[in-house]
């Protein structure tokens, strides 16, 4: 059997007596920020918030998407019902609620941008070391 094969001379690694090799070198997680392609420290609201968002998101989509089904139901009913005329200012009506469906998306997007807090330093809450 071959023996196995050794570290390559231009691989990376820790010296035993490095800082980042010793354990209590650790990550804090509520001190990262993240950063914008443009370089903008930033960092995210908190995670119940987003998931409080996500909520009222789903809802919103499910309640235009109620109103549209009724509206386009009653375009329908009104059409076989009332005649033509009838049929098309209902269908006006229908194609008028169809924007409901994307609205809940767009105040998503707004509200996580609110969410989303840009540093010029850094901020007075955040923890020291």
């Amino acid at each position: 059997m071959a023996p196995a094969p050794g570290p390559s001379a231009g691989a990376a690694r820790l010296r035993r007596d490095a800082a980042l090799s010793r354990p209590p070198f650790r990550i804090e997680t509520d001190r990262l920020y993240e950063v914008s392609p443009r370089g903008t420290p930033w960092t995210e609201g908190d995670p119940a918030e987003a998931a409080a968002r996500l909520r009222r998101m789903r809802w919103l989509f499910g309640i235009g998407l109620a109103i549209n089904a009724v509206t386009w139901t009653a375009s329908g009913a009104a059409f076989v019902l009332g005649g033509p005329k009838w049929g098309a200012g209902f269908g006006l009506l229908a194609v008028l609620t169809a924007p409901l469906l994307g609205l809940p998306a767009l105040a998503e997007a707004a509200a996580r941008q609110r969410a989303r807090r840009r540093h010029r330093s850094r901020a007075p809450d955040f923890p020291r070391g």
